[in-house]
């Protein structure tokens, strides 16, 4: 409740979701690596993010010839305006089509997630033939408390405004997402989170579940529950201690490329 009273008292500034428009960023952009077609690999990025914050992962795993594409999920890499017209059947929908195409072309498809990403690479292993999943600080639950309020309260205090990032080592350039918060798709996110962790025990396929360590927008059990709930035979949990939720452009980050492309190798 105070997160969201305080954020009422925000004033327009330059930076603002009145004048951010990320659409000109070559790193808010969709990315494709043309490979091999005989294993694609469909990358999804977090919420409010781009694909800029999975690119860096996207190049590594590339290099071991698969077919990779990163998609922009609807609302996202342009304004929050955007952004607020679109809600979670959007996002689910656009990752479904992506790897329904990418099916068509490949002759099998995995999926590497973060963030709302990692949700949505749960709901595609427990409803598409995937062949192997990766999701990286899944967000199956928002460590927020306040989230819950957002659909209370989200025409009273529409913006959350955001908070500056001080890490170390860190690919800032590619960290390319709206500095603020629309609070009405914040229970878009919550829906969607709950979407993904209903059906878990559906997954069967080979899972790499990854835990950052200093994680403050994830539940830090997200990534036990997925271990401990699905199907899979083959399930691997790799813990990056001193990564941010973000993980893809933390420190750690040489380290998650190596094991999420061994992970993918056939």
């Amino acid at each position: 409740m105070q997160l969201l009273w305080g954020a009422a008292r925000r004033t327009k500034r330059r930076g603002s979701p009145l004048y951010q428009d990320l659409s000109k960023n070559p790193y808010a952009q969709p990315f494709t690596f043309e490979g091999s077609r005989s294993h694609g690999v469909l990358v999804i990025h977090g919420f409010t993010a781009t694909p800029g914050t999975v690119l860096p992962l996207g190049q590594a795993v590339a290099q071991d010839g698969h077919y990779v594409r990163g998609i922009l999920l609807p609302g996202h890499g342009t304004t929050i305006e955007d952004m607020q017209r679109t809600n979670w059947k959007d996002w689910y929908d656009a990752a479904f089509n992506a790897y329904d195409e990418m099916a068509r072309i490949c002759k099998k498809v995995s999926v590497v997630g973060l963030s709302m990403g990692g949700a949505l690479t749960c709901l595609l292993a427990e409803h598409r033939p995937v062949h192997k999943a990766v999701p990286i600080a899944p967000a199956l639950k928002i460590l927020q408390h306040g989230s819950r309020l957002a659909k209370y309260f989200w025409s009273l205090v529409p913006i959350l405004p955001g908070r500056d990032k001080n890490y170390q080592d860190y690919l800032f350039d590619y960290d390319v997402c709206y500095h603020d918060t629309p609070v009405k798709n914040i229970e878009d996110l919550n829906h969607l989170a709950l979407l993904a962790k209903r059906d878990l025990k559906k997954i069967t396929c080979p899972l790499l579940v990854v835990k950052a360590g200093q994680d403050q927008s994830v539940h830090p059990d997200a990534p036990k529950w997925i271990i401990l709930q699905s199907s899979s035979v083959e399930k691997k949990l790799l813990v990056l201690p001193n990564s941010p939720h973000v993980c893809t452009l933390g420190a750690e980050r040489q380290l998650l490329f190596r094991k999420v492309a061994a992970f993918l190798r056939d």
